[in-house]
């Protein structure tokens, strides 16, 4: 009987360990988070960089030692073999959004939201130069695509149906070639001489260099994303409508093969330096690798779990590189199909963020339910918060410092113990219950149980929060969730979508996002006063009082305005205007903060612009034009000596004297 109840024991010993081995490395693959980011490289008047910031593009170095990234911070090199980091390009110009190597590796052209083409010395990391036409900057033009042709000296770029080629030494135009259609999709082959766009069901083919079309090919279908040419410029494969690819010969414009097998969307398509190999990414979070001579499924891979936005192989072939819609970055054994490492540093890591009473401590959200604590002075990463499954848009401390609020796409909205990151409290749907952050029980149910309490507030100098149900607001006591005072009821046909306390938590704000705002006494439950903007067909997107809480701001995205309102009287003040924001197509506005003394007002954009305002007069103070991101959140430390801003996933740490008092 014990032999048996030994060797049973050692059974499920060894299945035990088999599973914790087996089982171990995907666990830790999924909470590793590699977020420390190396403070190298840092702009004028930056003081630390959190986190690297959301993938735009990624591409091989020509002799396959290195792998460069796009991101919104910059563009960082990494060792193809080591996985760490080389160098950083970190400028004062828009991200890079695209970029292409000469074939010796000795250039790199990149294409930035700014709508120029810059090129820059890879053994220096110098930009070298910008390219000009008629004298003037290229800025009338948004770029599709660009690549080097041939030995590097001439650079061919393209859109809207354009085709440029540019002399890379001086800059220079040479000619424009405009014997295509306008397109939806571009791919060069390697030396960058053979063009393959699409429009529709309509592939062109074109040789730049002879500025002659060399095929074109009416499909059967919509080209629906995508298109990959073979290192050859021989041939062509496609994405077509949902599901499909389609490959072509271009010396014949014959169709060659029909690939099937991916359940949703083709995003992105790439051949193999020896076009034997087609790679496809899908929204179905999968990567299929295609046999193109015999049209047959090779490998499917399966480990991203998201959208996948790129799909690039290594100069060798061995090596596929992937990155998919929130940033994970993986590399694949392409002979051995298994996953060779995955590089999560370009997460979004700031869907939101808030700073500590003391400034010492940043609170982010992030896309993928995470809640990170960062150290503002060192850009260390503290701790992880875990507890929501998607993404989490606010996160706010409480006036003391202990608590963090967040709220999630999920609609949840959770409470959390600033120092040991336990959920202290929790608000779901129905109910709000209070958890015991020791023992992590549930200590008690609180007096009020709104259903699907949203736009959680924390007031900024007293323990209230508050909360929106349809028709109330409900303010509560931070410390044990219980309801303070009765019942704010308000009046709007549609729910509250903002909320916002005065300074001293005695006003609070509410506006449905038209036009109207309304004001209420806390402790009364009693309306004050309504701002009305009249003529307003845009939503109202943010609520904001001065730091003496004598004024208040109205944010209005699309308008790219900011209206000023005095507290007391409820009369309109200002209305703050940008003249470079209002001429860009893309500038309007995302975010809008008071400096703490209350003397300036800024707002970020969507175009990589801050803003600010003099608060007191409604002037123009300064548009700051070099930020690298969307500047989709602002907070100041309480000295108002350092300034945050954060966007496309990463946040910026400055000092505020040396940005408002520099030259740009």
């Amino acid at each position: 009987m014990k032999n048996k109840m030994h060797f049973t024991f050692l059974v499920i010993s060894i299945i035990s360990i088999f599973l914790v081995l087996h089982f171990l490395p995907n666990i830790a693959s999924s909470d590793t988070f590699p977020i420390e980011t190396p403070q190298i490289n840092l702009p004028k008047g930056l003081k630390a960089r959190i986190g690297k910031g959301m993938i735009h593009d990624v591409i091989y170095l020509p002799d396959g030692t290195q792998f460069a990234v796009a991101s919104s911070t910059g563009i960082w090199f990494y060792d193809a073999n080591t996985y760490e980091e080389t160098a950083l390009i970190a400028t004062d110009k828009p991200a890079a959004k695209m970029m292409s190597f000469s074939l010796d590796g000795e250039k790199l052209a990149t294409i930035s939201n700014n709508k120029v083409i810059l090129i820059w010395d890879i053994e220096t990391f110098k930009h070298k130069t910008t390219f000009i036409r008629d004298s003037e900057p290229y800025y009338d033009f948004d770029f599709d695509s660009v690549s080097f042709i041939g030995d590097g000296k001439s650079l061919v770029s393209t859109k809207s149906g354009k085709i440029d080629l540019w002399d890379v030494t001086t800059g220079t135009h040479h000619f424009e070639l405009q014997a295509f259609h306008s397109a939806d999709n571009i791919a060069f082959s390697t030396d960058g001489r053979i063009l393959a766009s699409s429009r529709s069901d309509v592939i062109l083919v074109v040789d730049v260099v002879e500025e002659k079309v060399l095929q074109e090919m009416k499909i059967n279908s919509h080209v629906d994303k995508c298109l990959a040419l073979s290192s050859d410029g021989k041939t062509v494969a496609s994405g077509i409508q949902y599901k499909t690819i389609e490959v072509w010969d271009i010396e014949k414009g014959e169709h060659k093969k029909t690939l099937k097998g991916h359940e949703k969307r083709i995003e992105c398509l790439a051949f193999s330096p020896d076009g034997n190999t087609l790679a496809s990414g899908s929204t179905d979070y999968s990567i299929i690798l295609w046999d193109i001579n015999k049209g047959t499924r090779k490998a499917t891979l399966n480990e991203h779990s998201n959208e996948i936005r790129k799909v690039v192989f290594s100069p060798d072939g061995n090596t596929l590189l992937s990155f998919d819609r929130f940033g994970l970055l993986m590399l694949w054994d392409v002979n051995s199909r298994k996953q060779k490492y995955s590089l999560r540093d370009h997460v979004d890591i700031a869907t939101s963020i808030s700073l500590s009473p003391d400034g010492l401590t940043l609170v982010s959200g992030s896309t993928n339910g995470y809640i990170h604590l960062w150290d503002v002075t060192t850009a260390k990463h503290k701790k992880i918060l875990r507890g929501h499954k998607s993404e989490v848009y606010a996160v706010s401390y409480s006036s003391d410092g202990l608590t963090i609020v967040s709220e999630s796409m999920e609609n949840t909205t959770r409470l959390w113990n600033a120092i040991t990151g336990n959920n202290k409290k929790r608000a779901r749907e129905i109910t709000i219950r209070q958890w015991d952050a020791k023992t992590g029980k549930s200590k008690n149910r609180p007096s009020i149980h709104p259903k699907n309490m949203s736009k959680v507030v924390i007031s900024p100098k007293t323990q209230l929060l508050a909360g929106v149900t349809e028709k109330n607001i409900h303010i509560c006591e931070l410390d044990t969730m219980q309801q303070k005072y009765a019942p704010i009821t308000h009046e709007s046909s549609t729910k509250i979508v903002r909320l916002s306390f005065s300074p001293d938590g005695k006003i609070i704000a509410s506006t449905d996002g038209f036009k109207i705002i309304n004001m209420w006494d806390v402790a009364s439950g009693s309306h004050l006063r309504t701002l009305d903007l009249k003529h307003n067909s845009e939503n109202i997107n943010d609520l904001v009082f001065s730091p003496d809480g004598k004024s208040f701001a109205s944010f209005r995205t699309y308008s790219k305005k900011i209206n000023l309102w005095d507290v007391a009287t409820g009369v309109h003040k200002h209305t703050l205007k940008d003249i470079f924001i209002l001429l860009k197509d893309n500038g309007f506005l995302l975010s809008c903060e008071f400096s703490p003394d209350g003397k300036y007002l800024l707002a970020g954009s969507f175009d990589f612009t801050l803003s600010i305002w003099d608060a007191d007069t409604g002037k123009l103070v300064k548009t700051i034009k070099g930020f690298s991101h969307r500047i989709s959140g602002i907070a100041f430390s309480q000295d108002g000596k350092t300034l945050i801003t954060s966007g496309d996933g990463a946040v910026l740490v400055w000092d505020f004297a040396t940005l408002i008092n520099g030259s740009n």
